[in-house]
Formats: C-alpha cells, structure tokens, sequence
C-alpha cells in the first residue's frame, strides 16, 4: 500500500478563525460599553488564543512541509506538538471518540498496561470517519 499523508484544512481553518473573530468583536464590544469589560476581556483573550491556536498547525505544515498525520503500511505518525508514532503491531484497535463538532481516534495497545492514546484530528483535510475507516483498513492488513 502507499503512504497517505493528512493535512490541515485551510477552509475548516478559516470558518474556526471568523467565529472567533466574531467572538473577539462581542469581546471589544463589551470592553467598549462599559457594562462587562471583564467577560469582555476574557473573550478577547480566550478566542485571540483559539486563533493562535487555529492558525499554528497551517503555518508549521506549510513551512517545515510535514504533514500532520502520515499514515504507512506499518505505522500512525502524529507530527502533533508530541510528535507520536504508532505502529500498528502494538495497536489492538482504534475507537472513534466524537465531541459536539469535532472528535479523536483512541488507540488502544494490545498490552492491556500501556495507556491509550489519542489522535487529535480536529480541521483536517479528511472526514473523520474516512481516516478512521483508513487506520481499521491498515491495521487489518497488518494483522
């Protein structure tokens, strides 16, 4: 099988980034009226850091070039801020865990002491269950 090489999506990117900005002028409104600059700060601070945050992963994958999910025919490498790699013969499944708009892969080891860990795909260029369906795929071939 081939390498497949998952990256962030730049639309999902945007649409996160003009809620936020939307957030953040709410944010400056309530600083501006007077009647809650607190809460007001705390979204300017609060959705300027989700921008950051948003914003990050595009500029890292398109300057280093690295995508942020390579999956092999032997491996899961996560270019995350931890930087994981999980090789399918040690993995036993992996679970699709879903929040209100976004979600993550468990991945749990056959070694019932190891901790399981997690995959972290929110704005990425492919559906969740896709890339769910891709790792199941390859760790059936593995086996």
């Amino acid at each position: 099988m081939n390498e497949i090489k998952v990256y962030h999506s730049v639309w999902k990117a945007a649409i996160t980034i003009v809620a936020d900005l939307l957030l953040i002028a709410l944010g400056v409104w309530g600083i501006l009226n007077g009647k809650t600059p607190i809460l007001g700060s705390f979204f300017v601070l609060f959705f300027g850091f989700a921008i950051v945050m948003t914003v990050w992963p595009l500029v890292k994958e398109k300057t280093t070039k690295e995508p942020y999910l390579t999956i092999t025919d032997d491996c899961v490498k996560v270019s995350g801020r931890k930087g994981q790699e999980f090789r399918f013969a040690d993995v036993e499944s992996f679970r699709l865990r879903r929040f209100l708009f976004d979600g993550m892969i468990e991945v749990n080891y056959r070694n019932e002491r190891t901790t399981p860990g997690a995959i972290m795909v929110s704005d990425l260029a492919i559906k969740l269950k896709d890339l769910h369906a891709i790792l199941n795929e390859r760790l059936a071939a593995c086996k």
